[in-house]
């Protein structure tokens, strides 16, 4: 439900990235995430990052090589793309 951390980013003048579903995002290189972060860590010596879920499911099936399990109603397992996202950016700041 991408549209529900889209309005609470913009009903939040806090949040500084936003992660949904709906618009992929990738992590490394020119305007990737880590830069990002990186530059708003500096600047502000914080960040706040909204993830919908289901944000950046194929980053982290790619890194984490999940399979593809689902729940009892058939619905696909989603990751924790935040906890995911966390620690890498833990390793970024280190």
């Amino acid at each position: 439900a991408g549209f529900i951390a889209m309005y609470a980013t913009l009903a939040n003048r806090d949040v500084d990235c936003c992660l949904i579903p709906e618009t992929p995002f990738f992590l490394e290189g020119p305007g990737g995430l880590y830069e990002f972060a990186e530059r708003r860590l500096k600047e502000n010596g914080h960040m706040v990052i909204v993830i919908a879920e289901g944000a950046g499911q194929e980053l982290v099936t790619e890194s984490m090589q999940a399979l593809q399990k689902q729940d009892a109603s058939g619905n696909k397992l989603l990751q924790d793309v935040g906890l995911w996202i966390s620690q890498k950016l833990k390793v970024l700041i280190i």
